[in-house]
């Protein structure tokens, strides 16, 4: 429901003295609607990469105070970003305080329509999710539009729909770290990352940090980008401080091409 609220103001001058303001009371108004229909469609992630799985949820909110019928939605997916995970979609209807599963039909054309064997009363709110499968060939942005509709009062009435958008993004690099599982006092052991270039574009490396634990004694860094070797120089490229809190930054930009990885190796000595 929403509501009017209205106040005026009253410029006056009396006959003998300066130019005054007053001001009204302020009235309030609320205005209610018979048949009002609200659709929210949001992601359970903001990032993904090729072949993830997402969970999608979307909300048909009745905001009037008569019973919608026949609701639906239709999702466009993305376009051929998403596809639908077969048997994933369910629905429940909160209405009058109670929370109630609700039968849901899923039609994998496109967009995917979903159906429901269920009624929205006055305040009451169906909420939906589902899984969509992300494309290989997805690009960095996935724009899914989800389109809600239900008829007013009865099984023939008017139409009333709304939409609303869910934004995933795709994650450009991924880190890895690796260790040896097990190790000697006095051997020397090496801290491996794997930074990979997951976008359509290089990407510039710009810093890793990585806190040392007590027991390692920093004796080296390298840096590989798609098999060449950067040099690095203590001071300029990199530094260790006493805490062991290591920084790399090279000097110079240094560019991941698409697709590619800079390999960071980091060695030192067991010391306890």
């Amino acid at each position: 429901m929403a509501t009017l609220v209205n106040r005026g103001t009253l410029l006056f001058t009396p006959e003998s003295g300066a130019q005054q303001q007053l001001s009204s009371n302020t009235t309030a108004t609320v205005v209610t609607v018979t048949y009002g229909l609200e659709v929210s469609h949001e992601a359970a992630v903001d990032t993904f990469v090729p072949g993830d799985t997402v969970s999608y949820t979307v909300l048909l909110r009745n905001t009037g105070t008569g019973t919608l019928f026949e609701p639906r939605v239709t999702v466009d997916s993305g376009g051929s970003a998403l596809s639908y995970v077969d048997g994933s979609a369910t629905a429940f209807l909160y209405a009058n305080g109670t929370v109630t599963a609700v039968p849901v039909t899923a039609a994998q054309n496109s967009p995917i329509t979903f159906t429901f064997d269920t009624v929205i009363p006055a305040g009451g709110i169906l909420f939906l999710s589902y899984d969509a499968l992300v494309a290989s060939t997805a690009p960095d942005v996935i724009v899914s539009t989800a389109t809600g509709s239900a008829r007013e009062g009865s099984a023939t009435g008017a139409l009333l729909t709304d939409s609303d958008t869910a934004t995933i993004t795709r994650v450009t690099l991924t880190v890895t770290k690796s260790a040896p599982g097990e190790a000697q006092v006095g051997e020397s052991i090496s801290y491996v990352f794997t930074v990979t270039n997951d976008s359509a574009g290089r990407v510039s490396f710009d810093r890793l940090t990585d806190s040392l634990p007590e027991g390692f004694g920093f004796t080296g860094i390298s840096l590989v980008v798609g098999g060449v070797a950067v040099p690095l120089t203590a001071g300029v490229d990199y530094t260790v401080s006493e805490s062991g809190e290591l920084v790399l930054a090279p000097a110079g930009t240094v560019f991941l091409p698409a697709g590619s990885s800079a390999i960071v190796t980091i060695t030192g000595v067991v010391t306890a």
